[in-house]
């Protein structure tokens, strides 16, 4: 397992005779460059202790670590939120008037290429339907699947709540801290993190809650601290009325089966040696749904089709 600073270092190494003790002061440098906070303590962390956007800023000082003429900026935003799209790309914006870059930008997000490509490209089934300059082709689009991407934001109101939604979730002063290390290997310091302070929440039956903020902000921990994912070090947690912050695993897991997360990283969510109807099934096996194998593949194929996904996959 490779810290940050390592994982940068490497990439500096395999283009660069350069020493050690160099590479680590260039990725200390890179990781200024883009703007990552406590960048000295966050050459000693591991990718997972990051932040979605704090991880991205990263993946931007590795591809910067040689200096390229050229950088294509795959997904930069993806599953981050709405500020910190705009830091990246911002960020991606200013290094490239800084260090005279091109950039190829591929995104499906077309707010995003509105505000910051020059050009367009517009493909469909490895073919490129439409190509022009980004202010006439969101003016005029000529293709037809152009005009279809442009006329699909989603619109829309949510619903009222029926009467006698009672509530299912509800948090009281939530706590959640984490330990970062400083200092040297010798000499370590360890100070505390407060990712989620003395947090609240109530959530109904049929409701959908919004929860925003910045990337970093401790949405994430807090939603996995709400279903027992993430140790809170102290408050209050309700699930449909019992106290579950004191529960152990064992006694936390009849409760799995009726609450469930979607990670906002599918990639590293997925086993790559499993297929999909195994890892669906997996959730099936270990809360006991299903009598029969059969049962279990049949109520997989339903999952797949609710989720738009064709069932044979």
């Amino acid at each position: 397992i490779y810290t940050v600073g390592g994982q940068i270092v490497e990439a500096i190494r395999v283009h660069r005779k350069v020493s050690r003790r160099e590479a680590w002061a260039r990725a200390l440098e890179l990781l200024k460059h883009v703007q990552i906070p406590e960048p000295e303590a966050r050459l000693k962390q591991y990718p997972h202790q990051l932040s979605g956007g704090q991880r991205q800023r990263v993946m931007i000082a590795m591809a910067l670590a040689n200096d390229p003429d050229v950088l294509i900026a795959d997904e930069p935003t993806t599953a981050l939120d709405v500020t910190v799209q705009a830091q990246i790309l911002n960020l991606i914006r200013n290094l490239q008037k800084e260090l005279k870059m091109a950039v190829i930008l591929i995104t499906h997000d077309l707010t995003v290429v509105r505000k910051f490509s020059d050009y367009v490209y517009v493909m469909q089934h490895g073919e490129m339907r439409e190509h022009n300059v980004t202010e006439r082709l969101f003016a005029n689009p000529q293709h037809p699947y152009t005009q279809r991407l442009l006329a699909s934001e989603p619109h829309g109101r949510p619903q009222p709540l029926p009467e006698g939604s009672g509530t299912i979730l509800e948090a009281n002063g939530v706590r959640v801290c984490f330990m970062l290390r400083h200092g040297t290997f010798l000499k370590p310091d360890w100070r505390e993190l407060v990712a989620v302070d003395d947090l609240d929440l109530k959530l109904c039956r049929h409701e959908t809650l919004g929860l925003v903020g910045e990337s970093g902000s401790g949405k994430t921990t807090f939603g996995q601290a709400l279903l027992r994912l993430q140790d809170a070090k102290r408050g209050e947690i309700r699930f449909d009325g019992r106290p579950i912050e004191k529960l152990s695993r064992g006694e936390m897991r009849p409760l799995r089966s009726r609450m469930q997360i979607v990670f906002q990283d599918p990639f590293s969510s997925l086993n790559p040696r499993m297929t999909i109807g195994q890892i669906i099934e997996e959730g099936l096996v270990v809360n006991r749904l299903g009598a029969t194998r059969r049962e279990r593949v049949e109520r997989v194929r339903e999952a797949l089709v609710s989720a738009g996904m064709p069932g044979n996959i």
